[in-house]
């Protein structure tokens, strides 16, 4: 059997797309068995769930030709319009087919990931470029182009191969952090930006400010402040969330709940009296049973009192006054 080409996998697929919202289990199950057929199918499919949008205007009209009987002829099923189309012939197909024959054109290439509290996920974009998302981040992705990502919020270390032709680029926001062979950690929350760089360099905002950034540097871009600030960090230390270990110099204890909370997926509420308070050293985070509860307690130097789905810092006698 010759093999099939791009544009009839995209015709199946397209096909399948219309036919299962309406299938009941055996159409899902034979869903299934195409999907394994060919890796293929599953990226067309994928594909077509993108385009949905587009061609949600048509499907209301379509009607399928299933195969009877194991031979070449057609049956015609409806889909859930009185009136009929057939797929494969007549106006309303070939609006269907063009929708999606068209699609490379008109579909992005791009892809999220995101993960929940507590979750982490590798993206693999070639052999040697790696991306670790942490817990509660969402990350953009090109299938085309491995030399790019976004982050929408949360944080994630990189390990990127060297290409000084096509230097890595992650856009956070309105900022842009090139690359040209690192290993670097980038955090974003609401009100702040922060880089930390293990290996190699990173540019901050090339084309703007263009802040050179070597192993052993932290840049932090504060919403509103008038300039970013670099400081110095041990460079073993950046991205050391990766096997369970935060470790901070002189950081708000707002930042320092944010981070347990990514890491293991447990809210915790920090009051006023506390978020502003500075705090160095190290944690190892093993979990949230009662042991580990105290042992960050004792750690933080505060009480962390159950407060519904979650934790509440409070200050221990005499602490963070």
């Amino acid at each position: 059997m010759a093999p099939k080409t791009q544009d009839s996998i995209r015709m199946e697929a397209i096909e399948w797309h219309i036919r299962l919202r309406d299938g009941g289990d055996d159409a899902w199950d034979r869903f299934a068995e195409w999907l394994a057929e060919n890796p293929l199918h599953a990226e067309a499919y994928d594909a077509i769930e993108r385009m949905d949008h587009a061609i949600e205007p048509l499907l209301g009209d379509v009607v399928f030709h299933e195969a009877a009987n194991d031979s070449d002829e057609l049956a015609t099923r409806p889909l859930r319009s009185k009136r009929r189309w057939v797929l494969g012939g007549g106006i309303m197909a070939a609006a269907v087919v063009s929708a999606f024959v068209l699609a490379p054109s008109m579909l992005s290439s791009r892809y999220d990931v995101t993960t929940g509290p507590g979750e982490r996920r590798v993206v693999t974009l070639d052999p040697a470029t790696q991306v670790v998302l942490n817990g509660s981040t969402r990350m953009t992705f090109d299938r085309e182009n491995p030399r790019f990502a976004a982050m929408d919020e949360g944080e994630a270390l990189f390990r990127i191969r060297h290409d000084g032709a096509r230097p890595f680029v992650l856009e956070v926001g309105d900022n842009r952090v090139e690359d040209a062979g690192t290993v670097f950690n980038v955090v974003r929350v609401p009100s702040q930006v922060r880089v930390a760089v293990a290996e190699g360099k990173v540019i901050y905002n090339p084309h703007r400010d263009r802040i050179m950034l070597d192993p052993g540097q932290i840049l932090v871009d504060e919403s509103g402040a008038d300039r970013v600030r670099v400081t110095q960090v041990p460079p073993e230390t950046v991205g050391a969330w990766e096997k369970g270990q935060l470790s901070y110099y002189q950081a708000p204890m707002s930042q320092v709940a944010a981070d347990i909370a990514r890491n293991l997926g447990m809210h915790v509420t920090v009051p006023p009296a506390l978020a502003d308070r500075a705090f160095s050293g190290s944690i190892a985070l093993r979990g949230k049973g009662p042991d580990e509860i105290r042992r960050l307690e004792l750690a933080l130097n505060v009480h962390l009192v159950p407060d519904g789905d979650g934790w509440t810092m409070k200050p221990v006698d005499g602490a963070g006054r």
